[in-house]
């Protein structure tokens, strides 16, 4: 397997949870180009072996992204980032330079 497209240093001291951690890394890599549509991220079960964390872990945050648009599960394939030409974000407060 080539070089994992996942960098990140989870932190069990946080204020966020470990999936949370590992859902936010992930929607920004993709959001800022990181990680390019139709890449393809390496499977639950090396990514949680390669964090050190559970399965459920890795899985509750790709379900997270597949269900946002942000990543494609296909069986017997595995996950890929998904096309975001119609995703959408809904600004909060304090997100715009009005």
């Amino acid at each position: 397997m080539k070089e994992l497209p996942i960098h990140i240093r989870l932190t069990q001291d946080g204020d966020k949870t470990l999936y949370e951690q590992i859902y936010e890394y992930i929607r920004s890599e993709i959001r800022s180009g990181g990680l390019l549509c139709g890449e393809k991220l390496p499977s639950a079960r090396y990514l949680a072996e390669y964090l050190q964390v559970s399965r459920t872990t890795v899985d509750m945050a790709y379900g997270q992204l597949v269900a946002e648009g942000y990543l494609e599960a296909k069986p017997k394939k595995g996950y890929f980032v998904a096309t975001l030409d119609g995703l959408y974000t809904i600004e909060t407060k304090g997100e715009t330079d009005l």
